[in-house]
């Protein structure tokens, strides 16, 4: 089979042709029409080609969305693929060979299946649903809601810290925080005469203690069942979302059925340029 194609795509429908060759000498003319048409023209072949790189293997992101095993990182690349679909479609324009003109009148971009995922996905998501990092600012207001409660440790833990200090008189009162203590307040040793009676004991170091307030401990709740929230709703999100898109899984077919012709096609075409080809007589004589 030619190598030379530009997209997954058009190697494997090459290959069906090579195997199902047609036997109607009117549908072997059309393509070679089309082969033709494409040949005078190229600039435009050439620009057509360039785009088709562009595009990944659209039949296996379909496949594996319609069977919900697709990661964040399909639905981007998917999202990618179908952004290059309308360029494609203007550059067909100039081209008149019946099977392109067919191509071009039946030509679905998937702008909205496109315009879904880029409102719902982080342009460089996490490869995994576990890790975080999914769904973009602005798509869920509860999530966005969440987030700014998750986000906000680092004004809070200042705010605390210059209360604390004018509140106790203790200038070098720190309010910390680490995954594997949450956090804390950490007095040193020659301050803790001066620690409020409600300053729970946490952990002792050698020049320092570490301590709890109810209004610490409150926030420390607060937050990591935000970050819990998160990725529950991260996850469910994600889930719709490729749900939605699974519904459209035959429609992508279609898709990508569209730009494997016009891949072959142009490839043949670049093929006859290079090696000097010629248009073979098909008549259906018997000779």
């Amino acid at each position: 089979v030619y190598s030379g194609m530009a997209s997954p795509l058009g190697g494997r429908l090459l290959r069906d042709w090579l195997l199902r060759p047609l036997l109607d000498p009117d549908a072997v003319n059309a393509r070679l029409d089309a082969v033709e048409d494409l040949l005078g023209r190229t600039i435009e072949r050439e620009e057509i080609r360039t785009a088709l790189k562009g595009i990944l293997d659209l039949e296996r992101l379909a496949g594996r969305i319609s069977l919900a095993v697709a990661n964040p990182r399909d639905l981007v690349a998917l999202k990618k693929s179908l952004a290059v679909c309308p360029r494609l479609r203007a550059l067909l324009e100039p081209f008149r060979a019946a099977l392109v003109e067919g191509i071009r009148r039946d030509w679905d971009s998937g702008e909205d299946i496109a315009g879904l995922v880029d409102r719902a996905i982080l342009d460089e998501p996490a490869a995994q649903l576990t890790e975080g990092g999914i769904i973009k600012d602005g798509f869920d207001a509860e999530l966005d809601e969440l987030r700014a409660v998750s986000r906000s440790g680092k004004g809070f833990i200042a705010g605390l810290e210059r209360r604390e200090r004018e509140r106790t008189g203790i200038g070098s009162l720190k309010v910390r925080f680490n995954k594997v203590f949450g956090y804390f307040i950490e007095v040193t040793k020659p301050n803790l005469p001066q620690v409020p009676a409600d300053y729970v004991r946490k952990q002792t170091l050698v020049n320092a203690e570490r301590f709890l307030t109810p209004e610490l401990k409150a926030y420390e709740e607060k937050v990591l069942h935000a970050e819990e929230r998160i990725g529950e709703i991260e996850r469910r999100l994600f889930g719709e979302v490729r749900a939605r898109i699974a519904l459209e899984t035959e429609r992508l077919h279609r898709i990508a059925a569209a730009l494997a012709a016009v891949d072959v096609l142009a490839a043949l075409a670049e093929l006859a340029a290079q090696r000097g080809f010629r248009r073979p007589l098909v008549d259906g004589a018997d000779r």
